[in-house]
Order: C-alpha cells, then sequence, then structure tokens
C-alpha cells in the first residue's frame, strides 16, 4: 500500500510556483530605495563619510535598518546605489535615448553636448563628494573608478553606434574613439569650465559638441565663441570670490572674539615708601 501511495504521489504533476510581479510592489521598492539615496547623501553632505552609518541612514529615511541592508548590502553599495540613481534617472531615458535615432552626425553630437551638459550639472554633487573622499577612503577610491569606467562603457556604446551609421572619422578605431569621447565628458572638464570660469551651461555643451564632432566626426566645422566680444576671466570672478568668502570668515571670527569676556587687566603693584 505504500508503495502504491508513493506510485500514485510520483504520478501526480508538480505544481510550478508562478513568479511574483506586482508593479505597485516594484513602484514602492523604488519609492523607498529614493528615500534611503536622498537621506544618504544628506547625512553624507552633514556629517561625513565616515560617522555615516546605515542604522543612521535608516533613522533619516524612516525605514527599517533591515530594509537598507536588502536594498544596499553596504556603505559601499549605498555609494553605488547613489550614483545609479543620480546617472541612470528616469528623467534621462527620453533624451538619451532619442540620441541614437538622429541620423546626421552634426545633430547628433549636439544633442549629445546637450545630454552631457544636463547630466553633468544635476551629478555634480554626486561627483564632487566620491572626488574628494577617495583621497582619504579605498571605498571611495574604488567607487571613483568604477564611476569612471561607467562612463567608458557608455562612451563605447554611443561610438559604436556612430560607427554603424558611418559617422566615424575614417581610419579611427573604436576603442580610440571611445577615450577620446571618455576624455571630453568627464566631471573634471565640466567642473573647470562651469564652477571655475563660470562658463554656461550653453557654453559648455557647445565646446562638448565641438571637442567630439571635430575629434570624432572629422568636422570641417568653426570653432565656438570665434568672434564674440570682450570677454572677462572666469577665474577673476572665482579669486573675486574667494576673496569675498575669505573676507567674511575674518569678520565672523572677529565677531566671536569680540563676543568673549576680556581678560582682566593685570594689577600695578603698589611700591612701598
Amino acid at each position: 500500500m505504500a508503495r502504491k501511495a508513493a506510485e500514485d504521489t510520483a504520478a501526480k504533476p508538480v505544481k510550478k510556483t508562478r513568479a511574483y510581479h506586482s508593479p505597485r510592489r516594484k513602484e514602492q521598492a523604488n519609492v523607498t530605495k529614493a528615500r534611503i539615496v536622498s537621506a544618504a547623501m544628506q547625512l553624507m553632505k552633514e556629517k561625513g563619510y565616515a560617522d555615516m552609518t546605515l542604522e543612521a541612514i535608516a533613522r533619516e529615511a524612516g525605514v527599517a535598518p533591515q530594509t537598507v541592508y536588502a536594498v544596499c548590502g553596504s556603505k559601499k553599495g549605498v555609494l553605488a546605489a547613489i550614483l545609479e540613481t543620480t546617472v541612470e534617472a528616469k528623467k534621462y531615458d527620453k533624451l538619451r535615448d532619442s540620441i541614437p535615432q538622429i541620423m546626421t552626425g552634426k545633430e547628433r553630437v549636439r544633442e549629445i553636448g546637450h545630454f552631457m551638459s544636463v547630466l553633468m550639472e544635476d551629478a555634480m554633487p554626486v561627483f564632487d563628494i566620491i572626488r574628494g573622499m577617495s583621497v582619504l577612503s579605498p571605498e571611495f577610491a574604488e567607487q571613483e573608478y568604477d564611476q569612471s569606467m561607467m562612463l567608458l562603457e557608455k562612451c563605447r556604446k554611443s561610438v559604436h553606434k556612430m560607427a554603424e551609421d558611418g559617422m566615424l572619422r575614417p581610419g579611427l578605431s573604436e576603442e580610440r574613439a571611445a577615450e577620446l569621447y571618455w576624455s571630453i565628458s568627464t566631471p573634471g572638464l565640466h567642473r573647470r569650465l562651469t564652477k571655475m570660469l563660470n562658463w554656461s551651461a550653453e557654453e559648455y555643451a557647445a565646446w562638448v559638441s565641438y571637442l567630439i564632432g571635430v575629434a570624432l566626426l572629422d568636422w570641417d566645422s568653426p570653432m565656438p565663441f570665434l568672434n564674440e566680444g570682450p570677454r572677462k576671466s572666469g577665474l577673476a570672478c572665482l579669486k573675486k570670490k574667494t576673496a569675498e568668502e575669505k573676507e567674511e570668515s575674518i569678520v565672523g571670527d572677529e565677531d566671536a572674539s569680540s563676543d568673549k569676556i576680556p581678560a582682566p587687566k593685570p594689577r600695578r603693584r603698589v611700591k612701598a615708601s
């Protein structure tokens, strides 16, 4: 009888478990991740990376510590989530996806310049945090490297599409073209031009488009900014801003020192007659 029961059990078809997909649950998970990333960025700005813990992130985000562990796994995972959320944000999808559909080289690189300007402006706070802390923390140095390699891979995909569409300069390999593209689109170039020299977003986009066009597409196009009127040096503006901040700091120190109770003056000794 036991043998017959076993045979009957074996004869029954095994019911497969269906994978559970819930758009609502996925949306809730994305909202939770966004709260965790936002809390982590706020804590890094206020306390720095060393004093930022997953438990503190959980308190700031209003979630359980187990949730932060499940979403990110570690502090390095938090950094990766911050970078991914910033660079891969859905608001860029439409602009990013539209670029390969542009079939003329000049229009495509012009749109690439615009896209890089928007992306760099939004992601610069994250890049600055990683860049500054990479000097002090091996985790940040590794994260900065990963971020650079991620951008290089995106450049490779963009260049491959250019090559498929017959836009790439004759004799230029795809890998070399991707490296040139990557060197032009690094955060450091954006920081120097827009933050140090006060270039506008439009000026930065035009310069990036020109460099990519000349280097990768063999453009025969005039350089931007030709025949423009006199321009004040952005470095002068930067020096003025630095001097003003230094002056404010000195004034603040003087105000703070004036609030202190003055030390009593030493008494004179009276000579005996």
